[in-house]
């Protein structure tokens, strides 16, 4: 920023600043001793959302470095003893600075190009971590100044003038603390603080987090959530930590825990609409909608859908419950239990994102403390009326359909461990085991090598890896169960694969889909059913011959057989549903 050249909103500010000296403001607190003590209490959710007032001040002031880090005494290295927020915005002049530490003095009063609108923001953010604050700030060319506000020193009667009110006195002259000012110089690279503010707040009594790590992981991944839209043009730093962006939908290429594993959250198409004046009906602001749908193994560490441990984005997503709502790109609230809206667990799994415009803020009751948004009644059935309850009802149903293919997939896995083990225990139990020949062994390492072509072919992995890796599957588990679609073919077959048997379920043929795979199917049924068709494939396996010969041909016949009786029981029983419908309708009471 060069000397010549002052920003707008510094500009405003001094504009503000000088019509509140001409019209004899008196620099008096709004109200008294008890409104600055009840006002700690304005309902910050915790440490993180009070800090993000000071945050929203320094991208407001055109901040490109914003850094948050923690002051320590004696007694203690782990839990701070202050909390300072530096930007190096453009910073305040001493009367704007006297202005800045009262309750409603701003120049952004209802402001619709940033985040400011009623001055509530940094006094309320302060003393609702601390019992004394101090705003130092300089403009460029400028000296350094500070104020320093304590609520115990207002209660001693220190702020009281003469007439018995409390004033706010000027700012003075200022050095920064030595901690402080080797903390910028290490974290920000600045050498000589040339232009910004820092606020510090000290007398901690109600941080959420009370140690430097706690705050620390909580401050990195809420200020990402919050500012994702706005850490590429200003950089965030907790301590020595820059703050990466979250994007809570997780379908951002880049951000944090986008790429935490192998499961990954589909975006959506998003879409956006006008909203009209009720009146003149001329636009008056756009809102953009976004969606993501996420597997229901999203937040597990092990991807088991019921239990397990969660993964990093668990905590997220559970914070997220619901239709989040932005206000120029700064993420507000998430609403959860609003008229078309009723969330439950399983919501965590998909996500929507509605941003607004500043000039649809009639439009949406949000909070002083800027956490909570109340979305008016014609924002809710216009958020209807453009398919947006459409489409989380097929998110919802979306999750549902995956949730219930992966619940049958990890009973089918534990079915088939089931049978595995059981078919196991009874090989010592034959006595017509086939002897081991050349001939066998050739046919089953064909068949493995068969295998490693297919998986490394499919993804794209270096072939002797993926023999390795299937090498050793195949001596870990020696029996297997596989899907195939062939139509036409035989509903199974069992095939040795180096030391390994596969069971091979045609998913195509009517009896996977009427009997395995059925609605009244379960685990057991389908663990027993695996049990049949393996002792029929290792009978397959084990024959020669003419024997062999009749197990290929009988295989294919009872397949064409099963597929034709099946469709006539499919007949037959929903003839008998029909008649037993209509004998329970002719049944007196």
């Amino acid at each position: 920023m060069s000397n010549t050249t002052i920003s707008k909103d510094l500009a405003r500010q001094r504009k503000y600043a000088k019509s509140k000296e001409a019209e004899g403001f008196d620099f008096g607190l709004t109200v008294a001793d008890a409104f600055v003590r009840g006002i700690r209490d304005i309902g910050y959710r915790d440490t993180g959302r009070a800090l993000d007032e000071l945050i929203d001040n320094g991208i407001q002031a055109e901040a490109s470095k914003i850094l948050v880090t923690f002051g320590f005494d004696k007694t203690s290295d782990a839990k701070p003893a202050s909390i300072a927020v530096v930007d190096n915005g453009h910073g305040m002049d001493p009367e704007m600075l006297r202005l800045a530490v009262i309750w409603g003095g701003t120049h952004r009063e209802n402001d619709r190009t940033g985040f400011g609108r009623y001055g509530y923001g940094l006094p309320s953010a302060c003393v609702s971590q601390g019992q004394a604050f101090t705003v130092f700030s300089l403009v460029e060319g400028g000296e350094m100044t500070a104020i320093t506000l304590d609520l115990e020193e207002i209660g001693d009667g220190q702020y009281t003038d003469d007439n018995g009110r409390i004033v706010v006195p000027p700012a003075g002259p200022a050095k920064l603390p030595k901690w402080l000012a080797k903390t910028i110089r290490d974290q920000l690279g600045i050498d000589q603080f040339e232009h910004g503010t820092v606020v510090l707040i000290e007398k901690l009594d109600r941080l959420t987090w009370k140690t430097r790590n706690a705050l620390e992981r909580h401050l990195l991944q809420g200020i990402g959530v919050t500012y994702r839209n706005f850490l590429r043009h200003t950089g965030i730093w907790v301590d020595d930590k820059r703050v990466e962006p979250v994007d809570p939908l997780f379908t951002t290429p880049g951000y944090r825990f986008y790429d935490l594993d192998e499961d990954r959250a589909e975006a959506l198409e998003d879409h956006s609409f006008e909203v009209k004046d009720p009146d003149t009906r001329r636009p008056i602001g756009t809102v953009k909608v976004r969606y993501s749908s996420m597997p229901p193994t999203f937040a597990r560490v092990d991807k088991n859908v019921e239990r397990g441990k969660n993964n990093a984005r668990f905590e997220i997503i559970a914070d997220h419950n619901g239709i989040i709502v932005m206000r120029e790109g700064r993420q507000i609230d998430v609403v959860s239990q609003r008229p078309w809206l009723s969330v439950n667990n399983d919501d965590r799994y998909w996500g929507c994102e509605i941003d607004l415009p500043a000039t649809l803020d009639e439009e949406m009751s949000i909070t002083t403390s800027k956490q909570r948004v109340i979305l008016s009644d014609r924002v809710w059935a216009l958020l209807k009326e453009q398919g947006v309850l459409a489409n989380i009802i097929a998110l919802r149903k979306r999750y549902d359909d995956e949730k219930a293919k992966a619940k049958v997939k990890r009973e089918k896995r534990a079915g088939a461990q089931v049978a595995g083990q059981a078919m196991g225990a009874a090989e010592k139990f034959r006595t017509d085991k086939a002897p081991e020949t050349p001939e066998r062994r050739q046919k089953s390492q064909q068949a493995l090598e068969r295998e490693v072509d297919r998986r490394a072919e499919g993804s794209g992995v270096d072939r002797d890896a993926v023999k390795s890796q299937v090498e050793q599957e195949v001596q870990e588990t020696p029996y297997k169960i596989a899907e195939e679609s062939l139509k036409g073919a035989p509903f199974f077959r069992v095939d040795q694969v180096g030391p390994q048997k596969v069971l091979y379920l045609n998913t195509a043929h009517r009896f996977y889909r009427d009997i395995y795979a059925g609605q009244e199917s379960t685990p057991r049924l389908r663990a027993a059913i695996q049990i049949v068709l393996f002792t029929f494939g290792v009978g397959e396996i084990d024959a020669e011959g003419d024997r062999l010969l009749f197990f290929e041909t009988e295989r294919g016949a009872w397949s064409t057989r099963l597929e034709a009786a099946l469709a006539q029981f499919e007949r037959f029983d929903a003839a008998d549903e029909v008649r037993e419908a209509g004998e329970d309708e002719a049944t007196p009471d």
